[in-house]
């Protein structure tokens, strides 16, 4: 007998499905938030907006979690959606203020990769608006839903690709070291996050997909 493919499609879902895997990206976002506080705190890149942006990503990380082990589906839409917003207030302001505020020649004596590292910034917030209206679409509309839920599926892998990148080349900016790892350890805690988010993503569009009858 030949052994049935499992297709990439199968393979996405029983990854995001797997209970461990949103007990092991949550537990190392929680881990990670520390890190990211001790260095943004040495290298004056935090401010009170952002210790409080911390401590919101610490709650609504546990609250999902918990709503994922206990499949409590409308406290885990509460918590993806704080979540969406969260990221997205913390995106908007480093991009388009601490970034946008730093002199032409910074990226200038940085090269290529500070150009590369300016455009992914935005592009991420790009992605990141684009999931958070993309997510109360699905929710809200019925026709097409499938498509809608596929599309936002692909952004948030997109959205994980972006991030990598971020991450590949955040170290080799001309920045303090101390700054470089508060924007590595930042980028890496949102990379977790967000594939937590999928996870939810996922249960939330199986379950409506139940209540439907589809």
């Amino acid at each position: 007998m030949k052994k049935k493919r499992i297709s990439w499609s199968n393979r996405y879902k029983l990854f995001f499905l797997d209970k461990h895997t949103a007990l092991i990206t949550a537990f190392i976002s929680i881990m990670i938030l520390p890190v990211n506080y001790y260095y943004g705190a040495r290298s004056g890149g935090i401010d009170p907006a952002g210790v409080y942006d911390l401590l919101m990503r610490l709650v609504l990380v546990g609250t999902l979690l918990y709503s994922l082990r206990t499949h409590k589906l409308f406290l885990m839409q509460a918590a993806t959606v704080g979540l969406l917003f969260c990221m997205l207030c913390s995106q908007s302001q480093y991009s388009l203020g601490k970034l946008a505020g730093l002199d032409s020649e910074t990226y200038i004596t940085m090269g290529l990769q500070g150009f590369i590292f300016l455009a992914g910034e935005r592009m991420i917030l790009f992605i990141q608006s684009f999931i958070c209206v993309s997510h109360f679409i699905i929710h809200i509309a019925r026709r097409q839903e499938a498509i809608r839920i596929s599309v936002n599926q692909v952004s948030l892998l997109f959205l994980l690709a972006l991030l990598i990148v971020q991450l590949m080349i955040a170290p080799i900016l001309a920045f303090e070291r101390d700054y470089i790892l508060y924007i590595w350890t930042l980028h890496l805690d949102e990379l977790f996050i967000f594939i937590l988010v999928a996870c939810a993503e996922l249960i939330l569009m199986l379950d409506q997909r139940e209540y439907t009858g589809e």
